[in-house]
């Protein structure tokens, strides 16, 4: 959704409904892919997405809202929901453990399509978690720089480094798993 059009529809929903809607309707396929790769559950994705747009209209409404970029917040509050959700069930399967069928396989899978699906598979998963969550959230959750930034809670130039640390660390891995089959 285009900057100026999102700032207009927040403005917008303070007072109608309608204009809330619209996000909501742009937003809400989203969110509920970014939770759900994350809990892989339908259920638990179901309840914080609710959540997410709960308190999301809860705030828009608020006169000290800021509206700078409202998909990146909303990306931020989804991710603080699955943060809340994971340190109350502690069944959470983190998506660095290359042993396991954990949250991020799904992720991975999609991101993997470029490339030869088995290598890239272990390049991320040989890669630390935050090299690894900077390249899912840019190349398989399709966020932008704002939004990331609200995920990430960095700065651009910040996550401009990060992002560039994350795909040469990348780059060596596969560079040396093809060196070493060679």
């Amino acid at each position: 959704m285009p900057a100026e059009r999102e700032r207009a529809l927040v403005g917008r929903a303070r007072e109608e409904a309608s204009a809330f809607a619209e996000l909501y309707d742009f937003y809400l396929p989203r969110v509920y892919g970014f939770v759900y790769r994350r809990v892989r559950d339908r259920a638990v994705a179901e309840d914080l997405t609710s959540v997410t747009f709960q308190r999301a209209l809860e705030n828009v409404r608020r006169a000290d809202f800021r509206n700078e970029s409202f998909g990146g917040w909303l990306y931020r509050v989804a991710s603080n929901a699955v943060v809340d959700h994971i340190r109350r069930d502690r069944r959470y399967v983190p998506i660095a453990d290359a042993g396991s069928e954990g949250p991020g396989d799904l992720a991975l899978d999609a991101l993997s399509a470029a490339l030869d699906r088995d290598q890239l598979r272990r390049a991320l998963k040989s890669l630390p978690d935050n090299h690894r969550e900077v390249l899912v959230l840019r190349f398989y959750d399709d966020l932008d720089a704002s939004e990331m930034c609200a995920v990430l809670n960095c700065s651009k130039e910040t996550l401009a480094v990060r992002l560039h640390r994350a795909l040469r660390a990348l780059r060596m891995v596969v560079a040396k798993e093809s060196a070493d089959v060679a």
